[in-house]
C-alpha cells in the first residue's frame, strides 16, 4: 500500500510509477485505485473507465471484469476506481481483503494507491489487510509531525511499515547533497588515477 500523512504529497504518482517498473520487468503487476476520495491513478495514466473499484463494492461486480490493460504494458493489469461515492468508500475495509487474497494467485505484487492516512478511517482498514505499507512524503513540505502521527497511528493497527519515499528532492535542500557531489568528483578522480 502506498499512502501519505496528508493530501498532495505525491503517493499516486509513487504508486503508478512502481507498478509500471515492475511490469517493465515482465512481472505480474495489479495496480488498484482504492483511494475512493479522490482517484487520480486513472489521469495519471492517461485511462478514463466508466466503470471500476466503485462499482465492485457497491453492487457486488467480479472485480476481474473492472480491469483496464495498457497495450504497452502487457504485465500490469489497472483496477481503476471508477466512479465513486461515499457509500463505496465506507465499504472497502470488508471488501478489500477478499480482493487482496483472490489476486495473490495471479500477480508478482499489488501495488493500492490508498487515501492519506489521517482523517480518513479507510486507509487504516487497508493497512491491515495488505504485506506492507509505504509512507510518501514531500521534501521541505511535509511536516515531521504530520508523518510521526500518521506513522504513529499506521503502529496502532499494527501496519507493517516497510519505508518511507521522500519526494521532490533538490540538490539545493541539504549540504550532504553538496558533499555526495564532492565526493563524486573524488571518486572519479581516484579511478582515472588508479587506471593510469
Amino acid at each position: 500500500m502506498i499512502t501519505s500523512a496528508t493530501p498532495s504529497e505525491g503517493k499516486t504518482t509513487t504508486a503508478v510509477h512502481l507498478a509500471i517498473a515492475h511490469a517493465q520487468q515482465k512481472h505480474k503487476t495489479l495496480l488498484i485505485d482504492c483511494d475512493l476520495r479522490r482517484p487520480g491513478v486513472h489521469t495519471k495514466l492517461g485511462i478514463n473507465p466508466e466503470t471500476g473499484l466503485a462499482a465492485v463494492l457497491q453492487n457486488g461486480m467480479q472485480w476481474r471484469e473492472k480491469l483496464v490493460k495498457l497495450v504497452e504494458l502487457e504485465d500490469l493489469d489497472i483496477l481503476p476506481t471508477g466512479y465513486s461515492s461515499r457509500r463505496a468508500a465506507d465499504l472497502i475495509g470488508r471488501r478489500l481483503p477478499e480482493i487482496l487474497e483472490d489476486a495473490a494467485h495471479d500477480y508478482d505484487l499489488i501495488v493500492v494507491d490508498s487515501p492519506p492516512v489521517l482523517g480518513f478511517p479507510e486507509p487504516l482498514q487497508m493497512a491491515a489487510a495488505v504485506d506492507g505499507v509505504v509512507m510518501v512524503a514531500k521534501a521541505g513540505e511535509t511536516n515531521r509531525k504530520t508523518v510521526g502521527s500518521a506513522l504513529s497511528t499506521l503502529q496502532r493497527v499494527r501496519a507493517n511499515v516497510v519505508g518511507l519515499v521522500l519526494n521532490s528532492v533538490t540538490s539545493t535542500m541539504s549540504d550532504s547533497y553538496r558533499y555526495y557531489g564532492y565526493y563524486g568528483k573524488y571518486y572519479r578522480y581516484y579511478k582515472t588515477a588508479e587506471s593510469d
